[in-house]
């Protein structure tokens, strides 16, 4: 149960810090108690199919962990779980408590469902999925580094210095780019979803047996529980999270646990991975490290919602609890009938009053209500201008990728239907990611930019400084991808012309409203002129010259997709040994 039930929008981001601010503490505290047993967990499910075992059991790998390395060794790696841990929690409860708003704001509105009452049992199962199905992809990157920091060194050299955190995840960009921290999604989504759903639900539903039948049923609602019962729902919500889901884990864990620099063939599915599991162990395999690994949930997720709930009834009292205490929520108009006013004459019919007549808002209403005011709130702007550079980069890419691909796949490439069809996909779907992807590193680096500025304003460098860095982060270790080299090429070209007509613009005389204008390197009017006419076909004569040169001589060193056109246009028209493929096909 939500300690403090909430009917009102007010107060959202002090209640945001609040939640923030308390599932951090808490999550750090559960993350000191559990971590030597999530390292004892991570080893067992680490260990190589195809070599024997290193240990038989988790009693067996905690004694060779101790000898190995000391009771604080246990503890290695540390620093990038604690933040996990307080990133993870503050998510966790921040996004459960949004999605339990949302549902009230939708499905169980206030006039339908008191707002002073908990939502059904379904229904913070369904919240505490969403909750860990965002916190997933938050989580994946943090807990790849910890699972690389807590396998033991596979060399036996004693002053082998162990790789700290900032090395691994250099490591992990050089060999795999930004998308390698987020190898293993798809087990942490699982298992955040399933598990999340499984850790809210089991606590709520032991905490609402507790108040219908043990000896809190005669507590308030807005009552704690004891202490005792508190820690009881947290250590099944703990046991609940991690038996359900233990499968998916072991598989990412085996995942993230890869020597990145000795993989060959490219990264192994979640698939790929589990099948492995299954046929070399069987069942047994998959729940490697399930014993303790629930062990320690118990304790752990105890402290964790015992504390947060502590913190949580210890808060200040918001101003916006303070005006929602006792009173009914201000959206809720309590349905009352009309009824007769014995004053009134028999002839006139006594009616409720006129605003009562007025259709009630649907959920949908509400719903759009809700998030029309996120979206045009200005302390969000920052966040949803990435959201929406992604939006439009993936759906520009889409509109400009697929009917070239299309043309050029179906006219220029062999092979079947679904062969083509898939082609073109593929080509869509990388150029829609690729400008989806540098729009949100570019915004965000533009926004990091700006907040360190002195002046709280972009700087006139800003704006290269962030195409930088999101050119190198998805366009510079992609030279191999024809999609990714034709945009490079294209925005090449554009830019060449554009600083040539900069040298000959007149300077702080842009043409467009807020252009820069040019540079002005040529100060005289007739001459000016006199370039810019000549500018273009001389571009275009040497471009073409160029081109025809390199593909003459050097053709191995063009642009496939172009290299195949030409051929096509400049080749294959030499040679012909019948009328039909004079005409109609090439020989």
């Amino acid at each position: 149960m939500d300690p403090l039930p909430r009917t009102d929008l007010s107060g959202h981001g002090e209640r945001a810090v609040r939640d923030i601010t308390c599932g951090a503490i808490s999550g750090i505290v559960g993350k000191y108690i559990e971590y030597p047993f999530d390292t004892v967990k991570v080893r067992l499910q680490s260990q190589p199919g195809h070599l024997p075992l290193r240990y038989t059991g988790p009693v067996d790998c905690f004694k060779q962990s101790l000898r190995r390395d000391g009771f604080l060794g246990l503890y290695r790696g540390i620093s990038a779980p604690l933040v996990g841990a307080a990133v993870e929690m503050s998510s966790m409860f921040l996004t459960y408590q949004i999605a339990k708003d949302a549902l009230r704001a939708t499905i169980y509105h206030p006039s339908e469902y008191s707002a002073t009452e908990d939502l059904p049992l379904p229904a913070l199962l369904a919240c505490g999925a969403a909750a860990g199905a965002l916190t997933s992809f938050l989580l994946t990157p943090i807990e790849l580094v910890k699972c690389k920091m807590q396998v033991p060194l596979e060399s036996s050299a004693i002053h082998l210095k162990r790789p700290g955190p900032l090395q691994i995840m250099a490591s992990v960009y050089r060999h795999q780019g930004l998308r390698g921290y987020w190898h293993g999604q798809l087990g942490t989504l699982i298992r955040e979803t399933g598990g999340s759903s499984a850790w809210f639900g089991a606590n709520e539903g032991i905490k609402i047996l507790f108040r219908k039948f043990g000896s809190s049923s005669k507590l308030g609602k807005d009552e704690a529980l004891p202490i005792w019962q508190q820690m009881t729902a947290g250590a099944f919500a703990g046991m609940s999270y991690n038996f359900v889901f233990y499968p998916a884990d072991t598989i990412k864990s085996q995942m993230q646990t890869e020597d990145v620099s000795k993989m060959t063939g490219g990264r192994r599915t979640f698939g790929a991975v589990g099948k492995t599991l299954w046929e070399q162990h069987g069942i047994k395999g998959l729940y490697r490290g399930c014993g303790i690994t629930v062990a320690r949930a118990a304790p752990s997720s105890a402290f964790i919602f015992t504390i947060y709930e502590g913190l949580v009834q210890r808060w200040p009292t918001a101003r916006w609890e303070k005006e929602s205490r006792g009173q009914p929520p201000r959206s809720f108009t309590p349905r009352s009938r009309a009824v007769p006013d014995p004053t009134s004459s028999p002839s006139k019919p006594s009616f409720p009053m006129q605003h009562s007549q007025q259709p009630s808002p649907t959920h949908s209403d509400h719903a759009q209500a809700a998030l029309e005011k996120i979206v045009l709130d200005p302390k969000y702007h920052d966040v949803l201008t990435l959201v929406k550079g992604i939006r439009n980069g993936i759906v520009y890419g889409s509109k400009v990728r697929f009917p070239h691909a299309l043309v050029m796949i179906f006219l220029f490439r062999s092979g079947s239907l679904r062969q083509k069809t898939l082609l073109v996909l593929r080509a869509t779907r990388m150029h829609a990611r690729n400008l989806g992807l540098f729009a949100l590193v570019y915004k965000a680096t533009m926004l990091a930019l700006r907040h360190t500025s002195p002046t709280g304003r972009e700087r006139h460098w800003d704006a290269f400084l962030a195409g930088l860095v999101g050119g190198y982060t998805v366009f510079g270790r992609t030279i191999h991808n024809s999609v990714s080299q034709q945009i490079v090429i294209y925005v090449f070209a554009r830019v060449v012309l554009a600083i040539a007509k900069n040298l000959v613009e007149p300077a702080g005389k842009g043409r467009i409203a807020g252009g820069g204008g040019g540079w002005g390197l040529i100060k005289d009017e007739g001459m000016r002129r006199e370039v810019m006419r000549q500018g273009w076909p001389v571009f275009a004569s040497v471009s073409w010259a160029a081109v025809m040169y390199m593909f003459r001589w050097h053709p191995e060193t063009v642009q496939p997709s172009l290299r195949n056109s030409m051929h096509y246009i400049y080749v294959q028209s030499d040679h012909w040994d019948s009328l039909r493929n004079f005409i109609w096909h090439n020989k």
